[in-house]
């Protein structure tokens, strides 16, 4: 009984002692971890080393430099730059965070100035330590690159490589800035003894046959290439390289010769028809490569899938959708799970336009995004199927997330900034694009968003300018000559809007419209369609052309001839939600509400969350005499989107005008006032109330503010005629109905008021 009493007693100590593991114990565990290449198990070593002692510094280095074995910089960064104040002697960590940032400073186009602060006290610390400290002389070296301070940057990385003489990457970027400094001489002959010395490092082969390239030393370019290829004999990309140069010169034979060096020698190169297949992909022979993906898949089974990809790239690229969604499908048979073809998939499926195929593409983007949240790219192509659907609003979201995600996204900051336009908010738009331009300054998309945001904000001035300024920096970029000229037209220079879109070409359908746009505006609307029926003998196919003859048909209020342009257009974009909703309008001006409330469902069900064609399809309902479905319309409009001031405003005035509840109809006519104090329609609305309720000294007081603030709105003065017939001032309220009658009202308004009259006698 003792001595069992006596092994339990010592595997109890060892138990015990097995688990005071001290924080060197880790450290020790992971050195032997990361020793062996299991960066990953070291790094839980070197945590529970940290969770014993916070401020253990050795720990985080070590766990700085794993991370950077696995490559996660962001770890990286974070381990190292507490190990850096934690161990303020340790001057490895130093040069490895600096290392780190310089690499994520030079990849950030946009030079953030706190990297650059914290590379410029790195290089400080190490310089104060070691006046020829190698790293620090690098870093200050290639911080005076970025400040266009070429001699300084010489003249320190001399100094560094005096400490590490032929250092390949200080070496070669010496090079580069000789090169572009004009010392070629030295450059070149610099270069070149490094490669005398360490003949595996590419890119001072890259530098020189950039350079040899760029002066038109062909033989030297050819040369260092044979070079690279002869002293790294078994590199195929840098085979591949020298091919890529006889297809630049145009030597073919040479480039099929060189080609065949690796189609040739399967032993050293043995997925060579993989990558002459690549080969002839970048140079867009695209039969070629995808007969070579073809034989390397037959090859290589293993490659089966790469292959099958690179060859719907191919396809893709040619144009031949169907045949490419034939591959698409067949290999997800066999890799269900392969996330990169789901989405070459619906990319394909997003591309096509089509509903039920958009649908489809939303489906599986919102899939993929699910199983990676953070990525930014999923959550733009969720926003442009959303687009598609018309769902502006949800487009607008997924883009924010997809800026939330990646600040950098020019293209999501594109579509938010071109939403705002086309919703009205100039102020959201010209933020965007003042974010695309201080991440892009020379970003011509960016840079007409900005100007035509500043059109929209009513700062012409300011648009004037930009616009001149991008018609000065790129003379052949149409665009910014189209909205000056437009500009004019809205500041009513006729003659100056006539010369400038002359000056873009009768060929050219944004000029012809713009000319035709401004025969309207004199009023001149038969000049204007003569104009465009003529561009169109010669431009049958120009969406715009046809846009500008509806617009200008209803002006002129041709509408048979507008509703004619629109269903010609609609034959070429037959899932156009605006096309119906312009449909529709356009029957509404013909008094034809039946046919207009047609159009407004169609474009309704092809987008059920697109609030314009909701809103304008309740309208329509109200107008027709269809009381309950209009209500129905504005209920359910309201309920998607409960910040819809004019649909809760028109949905008082309906209940209110057709013996609904009246509490109800104030309710929601005082709200959306209260929402929006200077719109004069609600405010009219709220006065409509009153005097239904018999609150007619309320309505009265309504109706005389709006008056005196709009005396020619024929409404205003009807209802005031009404509430003042109600407070029995005959008198008063004919002489407000004959001025209304003579503010030109619509011609069911002034059926009505007519009768009112003819009431009072």
């Amino acid at each position: 009984m003792k001595r069992v009493l006596a092994i339990c007693g010592v595997v109890t100590c060892f138990l015990a002692l097995s688990g005071c593991t001290t924080k060197q114990g880790y450290v020790a565990k992971g050195n032997k971890l990361s020793e062996a290449g299991k960066y990953a198990d070291a790094s839980i070593q070197y945590r529970k080393a940290i969770q014993k002692d916070p401020k253990f510094g050795e720990a985080h280095y070590r766990l700085g430099l794993a991370a950077l074995r696995q490559g996660d910089a962001k770890q990286a960064f974070a381990a190292l730059t507490r190990a850096v104040e934690l161990l303020p002697d340790n001057d490895d960590a130093k040069e490895k965070l600096g290392d780190l940032l310089l690499n994520a400073y030079l990849l950030d186009a946009r030079r953030p100035q706190t990297l650059y602060n914290q590379i410029s006290q790195l290089a400080g610390k190490l310089l104060t330590k070691n006046p020829n400290s190698f790293e620090g002389l690098r870093l200050n070296g290639y911080l005076a690159l970025t400040d266009r301070k070429p001699d300084e940057a010489i003249a320190l990385l001399r100094q560094a490589l005096r400490t590490k003489p032929f250092d390949p990457a200080v070496t070669t970027i010496l090079a580069q800035t000789l090169l572009q400094n004009g010392q070629t001489q030295e450059a070149e002959t610099l270069a070149l003894n490094l490669i005398a010395r360490d003949k595996t490092y590419g890119p001072v082969y890259d530098r020189l046959y950039g350079w040899y390239f760029n002066a038109k030393r062909m033989p030297e370019a050819e040369n260092i290439l044979k070079a690279k290829v002869d002293n790294n004999p078994k590199r195929a990309d840098y085979i591949s390289q020298l091919a890529f140069h006889y297809y630049r010169v145009n030597q073919s034979a040479e480039m099929n010769n060189t080609l065949h060096r690796i189609l040739d020698n399967s032993k050293d190169y043995p997925q060579g028809r993989l990558q002459v297949a690549d080969f002839y992909l970048k140079i867009r022979k695209f039969p070629e490569s995808i007969r070579y993906y073809q034989e390397a898949a037959k090859e290589n089974p293993k490659d089966h899938i790469v292959c099958q990809k690179r060859t719907v790239e191919a396809l893709l690229a040619q144009g031949k959708m169907q045949e490419a969604s034939s591959i698409i499908d067949q290999t997800l048979k066999e890799q269900p799970k392969d996330e990169g073809l789901v989405r070459l998939r619906a990319d394909l499926w997003l591309e096509s336009g089509k509903p039920e195929n958009v649908d489809k593409a939303l489906r599986d983007f919102q899939t993929l995004s699910e199983a990676h949240p953070e990525d930014a790219s999923l959550r733009f192509q969720i926003g442009q199927a959303n687009l598609l659907k018309g769902d502006l609003e949800t487009a607008r979201k997924q883009f924010q997330e997809a800026v939330n995600r990646r600040k950098d996204f020019v293209q999501a900051r594109y579509q938010l900034a071109t939403i705002s336009l086309y919703q009205h908010k100039a102020s959201e738009a010209l933020e965007q694009a003042s974010q695309i331009v201080s991440l892009r300054p020379n970003d011509t998309r960016g840079r007409m968003l900005h100007a035509v945001a500043q059109v929209a904000m009513g700062n012409r001035t300011q648009a004037r300018a930009e616009l001149t300024g991008l018609i000065r920096d790129f003379p052949e970029y149409q665009e910014p000559k189209v909205e000056l000229a437009l500009l004019a037209l809205s500041e009513k220079k006729y003659q100056e809007a006539r010369e400038l879109f002359g000056k873009l070409g009768k060929d050219n359908p944004r000029a012809i419209s713009g000319l035709a746009e401004t025969s309207s505006l004199e009023h001149q609307f038969q000049n204007a369609i003569e104009l465009l029926n003529g561009a169109l003998k010669r431009s049958p196919d120009s969406l715009t052309l046809r846009d500008q003859l509806a617009n200008t048909a209803i002006l002129a209020g041709q509408y048979d001839l507008a509703l004619t342009e629109f269903q010609n257009l609609l034959t070429s974009q037959p899932n156009s939600v605006p096309l119906r909703v312009r449909l529709g309008e356009v029957y509404e001006l013909k008094g034809d509400y039946n046919n207009a409330i047609v159009w407004y469902r169609e474009a309704q069900q092809l987008s059920p969350k697109d609030s314009f064609s909701a809103f304008a399809l309740a309208s329509a309902l109200a107008k027709a005499g269809r009381t309950a479905e209009a209500k129905t319309q504005y209920q359910s409009l309201l309920k998607l989107y409960p910040d819809n001031w004019a649909a809760m405003n028109n949905l008082a005035f309906l209940l209110s005008n057709t013996g609904g509840d009246l509490d109800e109809a104030l309710r929601l006519a005082q709200h959306a006032i209260q929402k929006v104090p200077g719109q004069p329609n609600f405010s009219d609305t709220v006065g409509y109330v009153y005097l239904k309720k018999g609150m007619r000294d309320s309505a009265v007081q309504t109706f005389t503010n709006l008056v005196q603030k709009y005396p020619n709105a024929s409404t205003f003065r009807y209802h005031l005629g009404m509430a003042l017939l109600e407070t029995g001032d005959k008198a008063r309220a004919r002489k407000e109905l004959e001025t209304a009658l003579a503010n030109h009202p619509s011609q069911d308004e002034a059926a009505k008021i007519r009768e009112l009259v003819n009431k009072i006698g």
